[in-house]
């Protein structure tokens, strides 16, 4: 099996990202990638949720084949949980935060600071925590549908997040189809069929993306009493109208 990317050039790709504020650090990793492996990456997928091994994160996902994928995950509040047990081995290198590793037999944490790398090999298994929130930069290679019930059942099982994924593998698909489009790893070209699957798998996975996607989240931070009156209507000169005190218990006005 030959490999599109090497783990090397995507960890030295990683590290243009250090010291950068988000996104720009995230920018910073798919430009470098994209000079080192041109119209590889598809940088237009959204940022979706993932619950795996207990462990709650957000990613978004670059490329994916049957065999290798690349993102940018990480949670600004810090999960922890199992790392699974794949035939997949995976390089992490890290962006910002940290990563608290262990495993069997082990009794003292490893942990992995930005510019560290990580690596778990097939058949092997880590216990994680991402303190108090971490960024990193995944490559992983093997036989990636094996790994698919294991990023799936959480949020089909356990959360009922059915929206993340239907999303997942909307995205994957639309991702594979991708790759179908690109030369192959040894740079011959595809074949026209492959290249009409993979425009197929682009269409129709980003259109269902589109349409599964949740409304954007409401980020605005209200008072602990603002529940009680709701927004306050506008006058004509653009300022905020009073709003009628809230009847008392017994019907009378006034200040509760």
């Amino acid at each position: 099996m030959e490999y599109v990317f090497d783990p090397g050039v995507i960890h030295d790709c990683a590290m243009t990202g250090l010291g950068k504020p988000k996104p720009a650090m995230f920018d910073a990793f798919a430009d470098a990638m994209a000079v080192s492996y041109p119209d590889r990456l598809d940088r237009s997928q959204p940022w979706i949720f993932s619950n795996a091994g207990g462990a709650m994160i957000q990613m978004k996902v670059y490329y994916a084949s049957a065999f290798e994928y690349v993102m940018i995950w990480g949670t600004p509040i810090g999960s922890e949980g199992h790392s699974g047990r794949h035939a997949v081995g995976f390089w992490d290198t890290v962006l910002d935060g940290e990563m608290w590793y262990y495993g069997e037999g082990q009794f003292e944490r490893r942990v992995y600071k930005p510019g560290d790398r990580v690596y778990v090999g097939p058949g092997q298994a880590r216990g994680m925590n991402f303190t108090n929130g971490v960024w990193a930069v995944e490559y992983a290679r093997g036989l990636l549908p094996l790994s698919l019930p294991f990023g799936l059942a959480d949020a089909a099982i356990s959360t009922l997040d059915f929206a993340t994924v239907a999303q997942t593998v909307t995205i994957y698909a639309a991702l594979i189809g991708h790759h179908c489009q690109q030369p192959h790893a040894d740079g011959s070209p595809p074949s026209r069929r492959r290249q009409r699957i993979g425009a197929a798998l682009v269409g129709a996975g980003n259109a269902l993306t589109r349409r599964l996607r949740p409304p954007e989240p409401y980020d605005e931070i209200a008072s602990n009493t603002s529940w009680r009156h709701g927004p306050k209507p506008a006058l004509s000169d653009g300022a905020a109208a009073p709003v009628a005190p809230l009847p008392r218990p017994n019907g009378s006005a006034g200040p509760e």
